[in-house]
């Protein structure tokens, strides 16, 4: 399995095995004052071989501040029943969002959105933003 697309992002969803994004590559968000609401969403796109994709598989998702202090944390799991639509051996892409949106931001500063798939070999991926206050 891999973390193909990582993303924050205004909204995400998935229907019928895709993903729709809306506002990505989010790195700051403004605020009139705090705490506040965090008001965006993480969007994932993870790859996997079939015998990988027939498995359940966490995700585990966490809020953090520049200290690496747990702030929020979504443990999400993905699984995908094929169809014969796929060809023997064809990589399959599992689409994944997590909502922080109503999840309040203690100040203004540094944050990060660390992804880890509950899966060995899989890398961690960080998604870092800074929080400010608008003016």
């Amino acid at each position: 399995m891999d973390i193909r697309v990582a993303t924050l992002c205004d909204f995400a969803q998935v229907r019928e095995g895709l993903l729709f994004v809306s506002s990505a590559g989010i790195t700051r968000v403004y605020r009139e004052s705090f705490p506040a609401p965090v008001g965006m969403m993480l969007a994932l796109v993870l790859e996997m071989s079939p015998v990988e994709a027939t498995d359940s598989h966490k995700v585990r998702v966490r809020v953090e501040d520049a200290d690496g202090q747990k702030l929020a944390e979504i443990v999400g799991e993905v699984q995908v029943k094929l169809g014969s639509g796929h060809d023997p051996g064809e990589l399959v892409n599992v689409p994944f969002v997590a909502d922080f949106r109503t999840m309040n931001l203690p100040a203004p500063g540094r944050y990060q959105v660390a992804i880890q798939p509950e899966t060995p070999r899989v890398n961690p991926v960080a998604l870092s933003f800074r929080a400010a206050v608008r003016g």
